[in-house]
């Protein structure tokens, strides 16, 4: 038998290798790793979990804010309308007050003309028709007469100027000294009335 030497190894690596019989690697796994890489894996699903808990709260308050802006926005849109709605009727209503004073005096110069028959016809056939058209007109943009004679006196439509005896029509309107107005059913002004006690 031949004498080995003293650094040649025990085993050849090639024999090994050509036999098949090299030795496998063996690991032993240890616990403080395997422990570690599960740490590992947990801080990742925690971390994910968490970075999806924060967009769906992002996103929850995203939505409140486009909510709260769309109906802000909705707000908007309703005040401007009613406002616009406002500045008509104000503007309407400016001018209708502004032309009662001329219907008052339609009215004055009608009685006076009532008064005598042969100018009554004259009213009738010429300025009437024209107080007619007007008054026509009027109803037509929403100005409507208030109807006071011999109804019951009501503070929220009639203004008392004075009361006088009268025992058949005790608290109703005797006479009217000038008449209330409604525009589109508000009243734009009250009727001055005589009220009987």
């Amino acid at each position: 038998m031949s004498k080995k030497k003293a650094n040649e190894p025990i085993v050849d690596d090639e024999l090994l290798e050509t036999t098949g019989a090299e030795p496998e690697e063996h690991t032993l796994a240890d616990p403080v790793e395997e422990e570690l890489e599960a740490q590992a894996e947990e801080n990742a699903d925690t971390e994910q979990e968490n970075i999806v808990a924060d967009l769906e709260k992002q996103l929850a308050e995203k939505d409140d804010r486009h909510l709260r802006l769309y109906a802000e926005f909705e707000n908007y849109k309703r005040r401007n309308q009613r406002e616009k709605l406002d500045l008509m009727e104000t503007a309407g209503r400016k001018t209708m007050m502004a032309l009662l004073p001329v219907l008052d005096d339609f009215d004055r110069a009608q009685k006076q003309a009532e008064s005598d028959e042969a100018t009554k016809q004259v009213w009738d056939s010429g300025v009437g028709l024209i107080v007619k058209k007007l008054y026509k007109s009027l109803e037509g943009q929403g100005l409507k007469p208030m109807a006071s004679n011999g109804e019951a006196f009501d503070a929220d439509l009639h203004e008392a100027i004075t009361e006088i005896p009268h025992p058949e029509m005790a608290g109703k309107v005797v006479d009217t000294t000038e008449k209330g107005y409604y525009l589109n059913g508000k009243i734009i002004r009250h009727a001055k009335v005589v009220v009987g006690k």
